[in-house]
């Protein structure tokens, strides 16, 4: 019987979540933000519906909901990791019918301890959370618990962690939201990076729409 984690892994090239603009040697893979988060629903649904989950769908599943975390909020996977586990530690003690959002230390503050907002995916439950909790606390303890992730990822959707990370911001930048209000959500300490990255996106929008304003 075909497991979850193999059907997965042929949805990676029919989704097509990659832009085939993507610049090769960077970390952004020019991913659809819309596209990869339905794509990380769809299987998460796949792996729940199957009714012999082994050890690896337990896995897949707890990978999917991390990625899924970490394109929602725009985070550094490491800040996805934390508010996870804390999620898992507090589950009984969390009201699952409002919204859920947990704190977290921001990962390149080092002179002063800044904290940040995570908002839990609401299409994510409780039952979830009790099944991955058991993984979850492994890899917490885990040596190099990113790169695992950013491997699984690699394998299984050709992508990697910090690519969700640039999805979520080319949302927000084709959302006109101010690269200001955008460092702000995701931590961005440099700003001047997160400006020429936004006016990219926009002037390349700009660009390929140009026709769309051509008076004929």
């Amino acid at each position: 019987m075909e497991n979850s984690i193999n059907k997965i892994n042929s949805l990676k090239i029919d989704n097509n979540i990659i832009n085939s603009n993507s610049k090769p040697g960077t970390w952004d893979k020019e991913l659809d933000f819309d596209k990869t988060y339905n794509l990380f629903i769809n299987d998460i649904n796949k792996i729940r519906t199957n009714p012999r989950k082994y050890k690896k769908d337990i896995k897949g599943l707890t990978y999917l909901i991390i990625a899924l975390f970490q394109l929602r909020n725009g985070c550094r996977i490491s800040e996805a990791i934390e508010g996870i586990i804390l999620i898992c530690k507090n589950k009984d003690n969390i009201n699952w019918t409002k919204p859920i959002e947990v704190s977290v230390k921001i990962e390149k503050t080092k002179k002063t301890t800044i904290y940040r907002e995570l908002y839990f995916p609401s299409n994510i439950t409780k039952e979830d959370i009790e099944l991955i909790t058991s993984c979850v606390l492994d890899l917490e303890n885990s040596k190099k618990p990113r790169m695992r992730i950013y491997q699984w990822l690699k394998n299984h959707y050709g992508i990697n962690t910090h690519s969700l990370r640039y999805a979520f911001i080319t949302k927000f930048a084709e959302m006109n939201a101010s690269p200001q209000l955008i460092a702000k959500i995701t931590g961005h300490v440099n700003l001047n990076h997160l400006i020429t990255y936004t006016q990219e996106k926009s002037a390349n929008k700009m660009l390929r729409e140009l026709e769309l304003h051509i008076n004929k």
